[in-house]
């Protein structure tokens, strides 16, 4: 082994080790991270996930959040993810644990090869320790679909600038994409493309990268239609996590935490800690000082670094800029909401600098490497120790009976930002119970049914509330017309007994001729008793009154759902359940048209009798993903198992 490939392997034993020492107190203990977005997002939503891939099942659906979901196509979950089959062989706290580490660990590595192509193995180290362990990455740890994504950023950049195969850097685009944060992996792809510049080897590269990543995407693809989270946020909610480039000098000023584990000075608090350390800010200035910086590929080296946190800049300012957040707001779906995700971008390009910083002073000494990376170590990881609390993991966070949410669902009446999370039962621990939830925590939500959800609350009208199926209100105020059955802290859950059962039969309805006037109706001028159903339907039914009953029967699971009923004359059946296009719909096992109540619940005319009715998910936006994947990768790799010029295979 030469002298060269002994310090490349030693700078990451370093970051492993250092890694280790983040991680081993809480996996000693069988501890689990819980700050914010740890134990009411993403421990519940890959505490789901992993209980449907340990018995080998896609779970395809969410029937307890927003009234149903996808869940699958949400790429959040990760399903298709290699380091999320950790899950399967190990206990849930430890797996939750490794997998952040893991990726802590792959971000260092990727830092480390990324700078070695322009710095010495120690200068480098010193600039991967500072991008690994700097306030704005340790703050990606409770976003971790953030951080899985992010981790593979700078193997990507490493692809471009090596000059490594289209095939490695297909792979590594696609992997960012699979990690869960769509955002990061388009920034991943921007930047090899610029970096690159050479059409027939992005072209390859991009095209690898969407076949082998097709398997989710082509789901998500499909669950975007129709949908956009932020179609009527204001742009201060959109924009409510920009950060102001004055904010920016904060780098070198360690966070205050005098009011919890937030820095009240912080103008958002999306990236909780946003120190960088005065060592590598000094670095990186040193660095932009020397005149050797700016000779040759040094200068193109330090300008590129300059423009990617140039960037970051700009797109963390968001609306703090007024003709970017102009821009920004116009975007679809939303791209550019909470700005303040890019602060980690420019944090790597600091980080870069103060690689090439180091390298300009350092002396010929290799001890001295881990003295510094001590320095960086001791300098930050006391900053951002909130970050690092944790307990014992337990799906028993809720303070209510297990019976509120699991016969009808629950909704909130919070009128202003959630902060006992358990107390509302936010994010997605309502799926550690299975109660069932009128609202969701997902990235994306169908647009008609978000605004279903809205005009039930913005409104207040009983029948809305009885039609949508909230059984359970919470409220952290008096609601004389229902009545409290529990209270925890500020908030009081109410019984509403006329809400509508999850699955119900409808002697008749009104009909309307599209989806868009059947929302409309059912939001602004609501008929108590009426179900609303798109396309038209026969107008037989029409004038009469409406009789509703309870369906006899309703199972449902995160592929199927089924309804038997008893039906006392013709009429409808609705089972307030999105629809999604993977529904297949039979009646006593024949294929029947699709109706929708709302324009957002499932809905199917049945004749008088007893019928057993079945949707099944039927994933054809998967199947074409994984037939597009497996051809992606038979392409891409074939010629590792083919013999050619006397060679033997798997050479």
């Amino acid at each position: 082994m030469t002298g060269a490939w002994r310090r490349h392997y030693f700078a990451l034993g370093v970051l492993t080790l250092l890694v280790a020492v983040v991680f081993a107190p809480a996996l000693a203990q069988r501890q689990v991270f819980n700050f914010r977005d740890h134990s009411d997002y993403f421990q519940p939503l890959r505490y789901y996930t992993s209980i449907h891939i340990r018995s080998f099942l896609l779970p395809y659906w969410n029937p307890y959040s927003a009234s149903g979901e996808p869940w699958l196509a949400n790429p959040q979950t990760g399903v298709f993810y290699p380091p999320t089959w950790l899950f399967i062989v190990l206990p849930f706290d430890i797996a939750f644990m490794l997998y952040l580490a893991l990726h802590l660990a792959l971000l260092g590595f990727g830092a480390y090869l990324l700078f070695a192509r322009f710095v010495p193995p120690g200068a480098a180290l010193a600039g991967a320790t500072i991008a690994t362990f700097c306030g704005p990455a340790i703050s990606l740890l409770d976003v971790s679909n953030n951080l899985a994504s992010f981790a593979w950023v700078p193997l990507v950049m490493w692809c471009a600038v090596a000059r490594a195969s289209a095939r490695a850097a297909a792979v590594v685009i696609a992997m960012t994409f699979l990690a869960g944060e769509p955002f990061f992996a388009a920034i991943a792809a921007l930047l090899y493309t610029v970096i690159v510049r050479d059409v027939r080897r992005v072209a390859i590269a991009g095209l690898g990268a969407f076949g082998l990543a097709a398997i989710q995407l082509i789901p998500f693809l499909e669950m975007l239609r129709g949908s956009d989270r932020a179609a009527r946020l204001s742009a201060d909610q959109i924009f409510r996590e920009s950060m102001p480039v004055s904010d920016w000098l904060r780098i070198v000023i360690p966070p205050k935490f005098t009011t919890g584990a937030l820095d009240p000075t912080l103008s958002q608090h999306f990236i909780p800690v946003i120190y960088v350390g005065i060592p590598a800010v000094l670095l990186a200035l040193i660095a932009l000082a020397d005149r050797r910086s700016w000779i040759g590929d040094r200068r193109q080296s330090i300008s590129g670094w300059l423009i990617l946190l140039a960037f970051a800049i700009v797109v963390a300012a968001g609306n703090r800029l007024p003709l970017t957040g102009g821009i920004f707001s116009a975007m679809p779906l939303t791209l550019f909401r909470y700005p303040s995700r890019m602060v980690p971008f420019g944090a790597l390009a600091i980080a870069a600098l103060a690689a090439i910083g180091w390298d300009r002073v350092r002396p010929d000494r290799r001890w001295i490497d881990v003295v510094l990376v001590l320095v960086i170590v001791a300098d930050l990881l006391p900053r951002e120790r909130p970050l690092f609390a944790a307990a014992p993991f337990t799906t028993n966070v809720v303070p209510y009976a297990a019976s509120i949410g699991r016969g009808a669902k629950i909704i909130r009446m919070a009128d202003r930002p959630i902060t006992n999370r358990s107390a509302w039962i936010a994010g997605y621990l309502n799926l550690y119970q299975r109660r069932y939830d009128c609202a969701t925590a997902a990235p994306v939500e169908n647009d008609r049914y978000s605004r279903l959800h809205d005009g039930v609350l913005t409104r207040g009208r009983r029948d809305l509330l009885d039609f949508i199926g909230a059984g359970f209100v919470f409220s952290a105020h008096p609601l004389p017309f229902l009545q409290p059955i529990a209270s925890f802290g500020p908030v009081t859950v109410f019984l509403n007994p006329t809400a509508l059962p999850m699955a119900t039969f409808w002697t008749r309805a009104q009909s309307f001729d599209s989806p868009e006037d059947a929302l409309r109706a059912a939001i602004e001028r609501p008929q108590p008793g009426t179900l609303f159903v798109s396309p038209r339907i026969d107008d037989r039914f029409a004038g009469a009154k409406p009789l509703v009953t309870a369906a006899s029967f309703v199972a449902l699971d995160a592929r199927h759902s089924r309804v038997v009923v008893d039906a006392p004359a013709d009429g409808f059946v609705m089972l307030s359940q999105q629809d999604a296009p993977s529904w297949q719909l039979l009646v006593d096992g024949i294929e029947q048209k699709k109706l929708l109540a709302a324009g957002v619940f499932r809905a199917v005319a049945v004749a008088k009798g007893r019928h057993e009715i079945v949707w099944r998910y039927r994933a054809r936006s998967l199947a074409l993903g994984f037939a597009m994947t497996i051809v992606t990768c038979a392409i891409l790799f074939m010629n590792t198992f083919v013999k050619r010029n006397h060679e033997r295979n798997f050479s």
